[in-house]
């Protein structure tokens, strides 16, 4: 809907302005909805609770959504999961908000003090039993449809944000009250969808690359060949086993596998301040970056926990799935330090913001030696420099690395 704003009242323009300024400067959701909502109280329109929610592009995450009330302000925060049709909470499918975004309503409006108004949507009810008048919503498309092929996939394609308001008023919203909010709340939800879009931004980059990686390409690492010198400690994992598995199991189950095992992973790495940085088939490869924020040390006893964390995770995993008739996959891990070159490579027009180096290169050779040495776990000399000798590693003497001159003594978990 769009807005009509001839002979917008003088004491909406205040807000009209402040609006436009909030989506320019990048302002964040939270805090639009919160001056939205005490700019609008100010230019006379009586809101008591609003609620703000807006779609999003997550991989976690449908939406956001936002509870204002006059008295407690910004009372509730609320990220919404990805859900199965069947799987949606009840209070979400009696609620007229849905009924709204599955029926593309683009307003809706029910009087509170009318019982034949509120009869089919449960949460009315509680708002007139509360003293609430009258409910008010709207629903905006920012214009995005979510497709595979030909065929829409996401159940609310179209929909950007969706706002209701209600009022404790006396009669409830007058008409010039619903004149106005339709004039503004279109200015909201094009201020929304610019901070949207830049928290999709973040969201998507920090998915694909790591959440560092991400933040040093949104600040403007993006140039071919741009990169630097750091110091880093390499985590290098692999699924033993897993072609033979590819080999006997159709894709749909072994992809499901694949995220299992990787859920192992990826929250012990970054519970210990790594970043995934890339998937490698059936492995994966990360950082902890010694950036001077913690001690050496400390960074090599976070990715030493971190990789035991997800080798117990694994252990407890193939427990479930032997138990359940399923395959079960063993994983190798090494762990080595290092400078590294972090930054772009790639053609002029697609690029890879990773690490490159020698060391990286030498990590994944020792990963290739945890087979050869029945081990699920190793370490490099260098690496067990900074760990330091309280970390539980033993020497597997010295040994060779396809494609390394010298050969480099080898560490384990002691057994």
């Amino acid at each position: 809907m769009i807005p009509n704003t001839e002979h917008m009242p003088a004491s909406d323009i205040p807000v009209a302005m402040w609006l436009v300024k909030a989506g320019l400067d990048d302002v964040a959701p939270e805090t639009l909805v919160t001056g939205f909502c005490s700019h609008v109280v100010t230019a006379g329109i009586p809101l008591q609770r609003v609620f703000v929610g807006m779609a999003t592009l997550h991989p976690l995450l449908r939406a956001r959504g936002y509870t204002w009330t006059q008295t407690g302000g910004l009372i509730g925060n609320e990220a919404m999961p990805h859900r199965d049709p069947d799987d949606e909470p009840e209070a979400w499918v009696a609620s007229p908000l849905r009924h709204m975004l599955a029926k593309e309503v683009p307003e809706l409006h029910r009087p509170l003090t009318r019982p034949e108004a509120i009869g089919d949507f449960p949460v009315l009810k509680e708002f007139a039993e509360q003293g609430l008048t009258d409910w008010f919503a709207m629903a905006h498309s920012f214009g995005w449809t979510f497709e595979n092929g030909r065929h829409v996939t996401d159940r609310y394609a179209g929909i950007g944000m969706i706002s209701s308001f209600t009022t404790m008023r006396a009669g409830g919203f007058s008409e010039d009250h619903l004149t106005r909010l339709r004039r503004l709340v279109p200015l909201l939800a094009l201020a929304v969808k610019a901070a949207m879009l830049t928290q999709m931004s973040r969201d998507l980059t920090a998915a694909y690359i790591g959440g560092d990686a991400a933040h040093r390409v949104l600040n403007g690492a993006i140039r071919r060949g741009q990169a630097e010198r750091i110091e880093a400690v390499i985590l290098y994992a692999d699924l033993r086993g897993f072609t033979a598995l590819a080999d006997r199991l159709a894709i749909e189950p072994l992809v499901e596998t694949l995220n299992a095992y990787f859920d192992c992973l990826g929250p012990a790495i970054e519970a210990g301040g790594g970043q995934v940085l890339k998937f490698l088939g059936d492995g994966l490869l990360a950082s902890f970056q010694l950036d001077g924020r913690r001690s050496p040390q400390e960074v090599g006893t976070a990715a030493l926990r971190a990789a035991r964390a997800a080798l117990d995770a694994v252990q407890a995993l193939n427990a479930d799935r032997s138990a359940a008739g399923l395959p079960v996959l063993a994983l190798d891990i090494a762990l080595h330090e290092g400078l590294v070159m972090y930054g772009n490579v790639g053609t002029g027009a697609r690029l890879d913001f990773t690490l490159i180096g020698p060391t990286v290169n030498e990590a994944s050779r020792l990963e290739n030696l945890c087979t050869a040495l029945d081990r699920n776990l190793l370490a490099s000399e260098t690496f067990m420099r900074i760990a330091g000798s309280g970390a539980g590693l033993v020497s597997l003497g010295r040994h060779a690395l396809r494609g390394v001159a010298e050969m480099r003594e080898v560490f384990g978990l002691a057994q």
